[in-house]
């Protein structure tokens, strides 16, 4: 009877111990096992946005005009007309503008006879450019052509940048005045101006008596008139062309002086 109660509180412990938790049956220098591995899983993007495509979209196609416009040339500005050499002259004087030098060249066909490897005019161009580079700035000039008939740049103007450009521009053109030597119609249209100076540029060959040049110039210029320079180029020698010039100034009160290149016919 003794023996049967006991195996019976036996088998009830032996019970109790297999069903109760696994840390209940831990003594002091148990060691709990260690957590299994914690698995992260990562994302490359934040859950709240949406996944982007693994190759980008491509740009929107172009509308076909616009892919046009970049594919034609770039319109070209419209240039600008050339104002010529004459407009700038005439454009920039006043008809109260007086006292400056009207240059009074002499394009007659003996101008244009082969000279020095060039040709008379050739000479005289050079001279008369020299000579308006060294006007001060703001001295009225002007550019009197004269042959059979006359040709003037316009109204006196005042010396600057642009009005030497543009006379040096104009008196390098050729004119068609005629092969006549018409020296009076060109001081005539020279002292139209009122010029305080005139400054002749010629050869000499003048095809008019002496006699005749002294009464017309002292008509037309007066005396005392305008200062009066005259530069011979190149005066045929025996010809009496350069003492013709001389008297021309003498009486004018003028001065003279004669320009050739040594050696040459």
């Amino acid at each position: 009877m003794v023996m049967t109660s006991l195996s019976l509180h036996l088998i009830a412990l032996l019970f109790w111990l297999l069903s109760a938790p696994p840390h209940l049956g831990a003594g002091p220098g148990h060691t709990p096992e260690p957590p299994g591995p914690v698995v992260i899983i990562s994302r490359e993007i934040a859950p709240d946005q949406p996944a982007q495509p693994t190759h980008p979209t491509p740009p929107p196609s172009q509308p076909p005009d616009f892919a046009a416009r970049r594919a034609a040339p770039s319109p070209q500005p419209t240039p600008r007309p050339a104002i010529s050499a004459q407009t700038i002259l005439a454009g920039r004087g006043g008809p109260n503008l007086t006292g400056g030098v009207v240059f009074l060249v002499d394009i007659s066909g003996s101008m244009y006879e082969p000279y020095a490897g060039a040709t008379r005019l050739a000479l005289a161009r050079k001279f008369i450019d020299r000579q308006i580079e060294a006007l001060p700035n703001g001295t009225p000039f002007a550019i009197a052509l004269y042959g059979e008939t006359t040709k003037r740049s316009g109204p006196l103007v005042p010396a600057s940048a642009a009005t030497r450009a543009a006379a040096e521009q104009y008196l390098a053109q050729d004119y068609d005045c005629g092969g006549g030597t018409n020296l009076p119609a060109g001081l005539d249209d020279a002292e139209e101006l009122r010029p305080s100076s005139v400054v002749l540029v010629t050869d000499g060959d003048l095809n008019i008596a002496d006699d005749k040049l002294m009464k017309e110039a002292r008509r037309i210029l007066g005396q005392p008139g305008p200062r009066l320079s005259v530069f011979g180029i190149a005066p045929r020698g025996n010809t009496g062309d350069e003492q013709l010039l001389e008297d021309l100034v003498h009486q004018q009160e003028g001065s003279y002086q004669s320009m050739s290149v040594p050696g040459a016919q």
